[in-house]
């Protein structure tokens, strides 16, 4: 009976790793797709709905965060504190929370799952030391995994704002604007993490941090490769004399021919994916599943089977 349980248990775990890892993926690849249809104006502006039911339900546990976060942040458990404050910088700080928020957040989320695997187990359902686990590890990590894909999105989104926001500064400072003008004038104009960033810039370059720090600043958080090119143009242009109007339109120009055949490969390469992680991970799943659920049926009644004198 211990080996069954065992097997019994393992199966279950393994099956719900494959299928995890099999939706990650797919989350990503529709992500991807939300990403570039709001980047071009094609998705419909979020629900009142979804805004009251994430104020309803997801900040209450933050802002419990913020009050466990001096017992969370002590307790990383696995995890690097300066790779996910950098995280936490590049995904622009989402739900207002900042590093000791974040691991007072995922304090929270364990303790939660804690008690769901309690409560799991007290009603006696099947597989309870394994619910425990992954309730518990779900809530220690899955804030993790969360962070990671909220800061690629929003970098990736960077990304595909840039050249529209190049061209824009471009045209402004061909009108004879200021470099800091331009900038304040655009963010007013254009939303997203683009705006955010250069906005916050501005608020630095007006605050007294000189502008090879704001620059720096502007590097440190974020993983854009197009941002750290525009920054690091800007910063060479200034050093040579070079005109910053036609910085901006060159780098908007080489941007768009770059993102054309980035789009190209990506679709190229979007169905193989697909059907990568729905062979290797989603459909051994569903298999394993049903074979293993198949095999405990065979050992607790073989009868059903007319196999009762091959086990007893």
């Amino acid at each position: 009976m211990k080996f069954l349980s065992l097997f019994s248990s393992v199966m279950f775990i393994s099956i719900l790793i494959l299928l995890f890892i099999g939706f990650v993926f797919l989350y990503l690849f529709i992500a991807k797709k939300d990403n570039l249809l709001k980047a071009n104006g094609l998705t419909e502006k979020k629900k009142k709905k979804k805004q009251n039911l994430r104020e309803r339900f997801v900040m209450p546990l933050v802002k419990l965060g913020k009050k466990a976060g001096p017992i969370g942040i002590n307790y990383p458990f696995f995890t690097d504190i300066q790779k996910t404050e950098i995280l936490i910088n590049q995904a622009g700080n989402p739900l207002g929370m900042h590093l000791q928020d974040f691991y007072g957040f995922r304090f929270v989320l364990a303790m939660c799952g804690l008690g769901f695997g309690s409560f799991y187990s007290f009603i006696g359902l099947p597989f309870a030391m394994p619910v425990i686990l992954l309730a518990i590890f779900g809530g220690l990590f899955g804030p993790n995994v969360w962070i990671y894909f909220k800061a690629k999105n929003r970098q990736e989104m960077i990304s595909i704002m840039m050249p529209d926001f190049l061209d824009t500064v471009s045209v402004t400072l061909s009108a004879g604007v200021s470099l800091d003008g331009a900038l304040k004038q655009v963010t007013k104009q254009f939303e997203g993490p683009l705006s955010e960033e250069i906005d916050r810039f501005n608020r630095e370059i007006e605050l007294g941090v000189t502008r090879s720090s704001a620059y720096q600043g502007l590097i440190d958080r974020s993983s854009s490769k197009e941002l750290h090119s525009l920054v690091n143009a800007l910063m060479q242009g200034s050093n040579l004399g070079v005109p910053v109007s036609r910085t901006f339109k060159l780098q908007a120009d080489d941007l768009r021919a770059t993102r054309g055949f980035a789009a190209k490969e990506k679709a190229a390469k979007a169905s193989p994916l697909i059907t990568l992680v729905t062979t290797f991970f989603i459909a051994p799943s569903v298999i394993g599943l049903i074979l293993g659920l198949l095999a405990l049926n065979l050992i607790y009644n073989p009868e059903a089977f007319g196999l009762d004198h091959f086990f007893f």
